[in-house]
């Protein structure tokens, strides 16, 4: 490890000095917090609950009726009373063309979808969650910027003011020097600021407490390429696995109900001569094709629309997963190019111009513009840092980096 990057990461370090004291927090363990404590978790069971229970619904046969009927009630002397019948039948719906398993099949294929989608959201959670973890991250890194650049005008406040006593400067110069040192200790605490609203945020994801709380930031200059082929996060096409089993199970449930259902019937009827009998019958429903192949190609139809949007997302998510990888990569360049080059020249000029200010070679202006420059260069280094760590939670989000997380929790 270069000089350079020791000095950037110790630089960057000292806003995470209470990591060692405090509770440090993982990305991993923000990650599992948040989902733990999200409501999507209550929302998934009652919808898987409502699934389940509709695939036992499903999983049943028709329910059977009784019937009770009453013939020749009336007024017309015995003749009449003689004809009185009442007969109560038995009545069962046959289901043909496997009705009942292309239900269950159905209501599975729902719950295999409902679980790929909650999948998913505890995904989207994770992202939420980076985002905000890096943003603690980049602040902290910001804090330790800042103190450098207070530990840096403390010592020109010094120099200059033993320069303004020998009478080798004006007064002004110690003035702007205090004031350069007080915009120094400013912009700190605001950096701190910064980082403890991140902190609130990042904790109220659990409604968690940021007292003791620390991220640590000492690999936040520690970047590494991307390696490895990057593929789709498997979550994510798992939604349009399922909606495609959903598709042909609707399919073969519009298949079966093409077949109809024969109705069988028994039971006793009493005559009004005192004699029982036992009527039995038969009812078989006419199909109605033509509404029976509009059925049968509406699911087919809607088969191939899932086939065709699943084309669509996979072509879709490999353009974004290239993007998102070149503009990790880009930044990643842009962190090391500064950190190793402009960094460190930036940090001679203000050694060389402070030693020849000493000695009387160049003038207070020379010594503030090399320092805001040193400043400028650590912050830019910063700001390219943490856009280098977003555009990494995108990537991460479009290959499913945390997905076991997310599929741990179900």
């Amino acid at each position: 490890m270069s000089f350079c990057l020791r000095a950037a990461i110790m630089a960057v370090a000292l806003s995470s000095a209470a990591v060692v004291h405090g509770q440090t927090l993982t990305l991993e363990d923000a990650i599992a917090r948040a989902i733990a404590a999200s409501p999507q978790g209550a929302a998934t069971a009652a919808r898987t609950d409502a699934l389940t229970a509709a695939r036992a619904g499903a999983d049943t046969r028709p329910a059977a009726s009784i019937d009770v009927l009453a013939e020749n009630f009336g007024v017309g002397g015995d003749d009449l009373n003689r004809q009185i019948q009442i007969g109560a039948t038995y009545s069962q719906r046959i289901e043909r063309g496997g009705k009942r398993a292309a239900r269950v099949a159905a209501a599975d294929a729902d719950l295999d979808v409902a679980r790929a989608e909650a999948v998913v959201r505890r995904l989207e959670t994770a992202t939420a969650v980076q985002r905000l973890y890096v943003e603690v991250q980049a602040a902290e890194a910001a804090i330790g910027i800042a103190r450098e650049r207070v530990t840096i005008a403390e010592q020109l406040a010094r120099e200059v003011g033993r320069r303004v006593a020998e009478a080798r400067d004006p007064l002004f110069a110690g003035t702007r020097a205090r004031t350069q040192l007080a915009e120094a200790k400013v912009d700190l605490e605001l950096a701190e600021h910064a980082r403890d609203a991140a902190l609130k945020r990042l904790a109220s994801l659990w409604a968690g407490d940021v007292a003791g709380m620390a991220i640590p930031a000492d690999r936040f200059l520690m970047l590494e390429p991307s390696s490895g082929a990057l593929q789709p996060a498997p979550a994510d096409l798992a939604i349009f696995e399922a909606r495609r089993r959903r598709a042909a199970a609707g399919l073969t449930l519009q298949q079966a109900g093409a077949r109809t259902d024969p109705t069988w019937s028994a039971g006793p009827r009493y005559i009004g001569t005192g004699d029982v009998a036992i009527v039995a019958g038969v009812s078989l429903p006419l199909a109605n094709r033509g509404l029976n192949r509009a059925n049968i190609a509406r699911a087919e139809a809607e088969a191939r629309e899932v086939e065709a949007d699943l084309a669509v997302e996979r072509f879709q998510r490999t353009q974004a997963i290239a993007l998102a990888a070149e503009k990790v990569e880009e930044t990643r360049h842009e962190v090391e190019a500064i950190r190793d080059r402009v960094v460190p020249g930036a940090q001679r000029t203000l050694t060389e111009v402070r030693a020849g200010y000493n000695r009387g070679g160049f003038t207070f202006l020379d010594v503030s513009t090399a320092q805001v420059a040193l400043h400028e260069a650590r912050a830019r280094m910063v700001r390219a840092a943490a856009r280098h760590h977003e555009a990494r939670a995108d990537l991460d989000r479009l290959t499913g980096r945390f997905a076991a997380l997310a599929q741990g929790t179900q």
